[in-house]
């Protein structure tokens, strides 16, 4: 499938944004074929949001493929709770959001398309809920399946190659440890499983090994920090500070005072709370860690 000097960009949200299993994909098919991968994923990010940066985040690599993955996000899980089943509003949004799910995922599919690049479509790895945690359980994976029969059309229609996460992760809830407690991220070996289960069904491997852990490779670790550095920048301007930026249009300068006024306002989320800290810090080098990451790309 892939050749020689292809660029191949992860599209999605904050699962493909901690894409340990990107990573892994990346540092296997490059003793393979000598290909480039980027990882454009943002936290938080919705099929809606990414239609506003798939140029600046994504086509700006000029990439032959884009595999893409969306859906947790979108359909608004926290509307599938068991309280607001008869609440005829929240059936509404809901029914809503997840029609606009599907409007935005076929848009960027046919945007990337136009572009020229090829599109490899992913169906999300599934919602937990089997495992027996604190988390509320939201009950929302019926959303996730309308999304990814949704998302198989798609492949049909546009004739994309097709990764199933679920199927292979759906059997293991509650088995193994593959979803985090907040029933929604993949654990490190979650994250290994997503990898072997993208090379097996692209036939890059004969089987995949769910058991032997991923190693990594110095000069790969090192590459995948200054991303996520970076993923902490973009999870602030295109999820945390969305609408001054594409509704407001503040400068970089207006966005900075936000930031540091929602600091000392102090959040309930520890990690938006540290996000900001770290937007404060390196917004401005943005540039560098671009570039840093593009020069342990090409070595």
């Amino acid at each position: 499938m892939f050749q020689k000097k292809d660029i191949i960009c992860f599209l999605g949200d904050s699962i493909t944004a901690n894409g340990m299993w990107m990573a892994e994909i990346y540092q296997t098919l490059r003793k393979i074929v000598p290909i480039k991968c980027y990882n454009c994923g943002v936290s938080g990010a919705t099929a809606e949001q990414a239609t506003k940066y798939l140029h600046s985040r994504c086509l700006i690599h000029n990439p032959d493929y884009v595999v893409m993955m969306y859906g947790i996000n979108d359909i608004w899980r926290g509307h599938y709770a068991e309280e607001f089943r008869d609440d005829p509003e929240m059936q509404k949004q809901k029914r809503e959001a997840m029609e606009r799910h599907k409007q935005n995922y076929e848009k960027l599919v046919q945007e990337i398309t136009a572009f020229g690049a090829k599109v490899i479509l992913c169906i999300a790895v599934p919602y937990d809920e089997v495992s027996d945690v604190e988390e509320k359980n939201l009950h929302c994976q019926c959303g996730m399946d309308e999304s990814a029969a949704f998302v198989r059309k798609l492949a049909e229609k546009y004739d994309c190659a097709l990764v199933d996460f679920k199927r292979t992760m759906q059997p293991m809830l509650g088995k193994r440890d593959i979803m985090r407690e907040d029933r929604v991220h993949p654990t490190e070996e979650g994250h290994h499983i997503m990898a072997q289960t993208f090379l097996a069904d692209l036939g890059y491997i004969e089987s995949p090994d769910f058991d032997t852990p991923f190693v990594w490779e110095d000069w790969n670790k090192e590459r995948y920090e200054a991303e996520q550095a970076l993923h902490t920048v973009n999870f602030v301007e295109f999820c945390a500070l969305w609408e001054e930026i594409f509704i407001r249009k503040l400068s970089v300068a207006e966005r900075k005072e936000i930031a540091k006024a929602r600091i000392k306002e102090g959040s309930d989320n520890p990690f938006i709370a540290s996000a900001y800290q770290e937007y404060l810090e390196k917004t401005d080098f943005r540039m560098q860690l671009m570039g840093e990451i593009v020069k342990k790309t090409i070595f």
